[in-house]
């Protein structure tokens, strides 16, 4: 987003509608674009936005994502989400406490940052694991230890929406000759995969004759968000 107006004024909150200021600790200027990914899918962009911001299908969906973040395997995106999490407040068990697996600095597919991990983040940014800044209705920024990941929506159609994920990493990270950046690409290909995969599956299910309606559960509490910002928007 570019506001070309002589008193702009640059408000972060007004553009992220999530957790934008977590990313701050992160070298986002200092990156360069790795590798970029498109992939066509066949669903509406709001399909997206739903899966996106709900883990109930997790366990079913991504059981490589529920091995490196095992709180998503209890089907909650936060600690807090369930009745009784105060009783696990100092478990270091990650399926209680979140961010990854015990092992394991970074979103790849065994875990490791290979030793390039960001300096100027905090024992916080790596104990969370992952960290989101969402911008709807176009862009999710998610930062990891060793990398950044951008992902952009472009509706094709009402029934179809582009994916643009581009991976940014440290010049020096992707010039250092022990850094396997397929360890980290192959990772989160693979989640999107299954996520598209469960876009398209769902966006059929709409065209089903006894179709009028979805239930909302108390653990989707971000997809209200967003379909309360979508039903705003809307109305404005």
């Amino acid at each position: 987003m570019v506001n070309l107006q002589p008193d702009a004024v640059w408000n972060i909150d007004s553009i992220f509608q999530r957790s934008s200021g977590e990313v701050t600790n992160f070298p986002l200027e200092d990156l360069v674009v790795g590798h970029v990914w498109r992939k066509a899918m066949a669903c509406n962009w709001k399909a997206f936005w739903e899966n996106f911001n709900e883990c109930l299908h997790c366990p079913n969906v991504h059981p490589e994502l529920v091995e490196l973040v095992p709180l998503y395997g209890r089907r909650i995106v936060d600690r807090r989400d369930v009745p009784g999490w105060q009783d696990h407040d100092d478990d270091p068990d990650t399926r209680y406490r979140g961010g990854l697996r015990a092992d394991a600095d970074t979103w790849s597919k065994d875990g490791s940052a290979q030793g390039h991990m960001f300096a100027s983040i905090t024992e916080a940014d790596i104990a969370r694991g992952q960290t989101y800044s969402v911008s709807l209705p176009s862009m999710f920024i998610a930062a990891y230890s060793d990398h950044v990941r951008i992902v952009r929506l472009i509706p094709l159609g009402p029934e179809e929406t582009e994916l643009v994920s581009e991976w940014l990493f440290l010049p020096e990270t992707l010039a250092a000759e022990d850094y396997d950046i397929a360890n980290v690409i192959d990772f989160a290909k693979t989640v999107m995969i299954q996520d598209l995969e469960a876009c398209e599956l769902n966006q059929r299910g709409l065209h089903a004759t006894p179709f009028k309606q979805g239930v909302l559960m108390p653990e989707e509490y971000y997809l209200k968000d967003f379909q309360d910002w979508v039903r705003q928007s809307l109305e404005g």
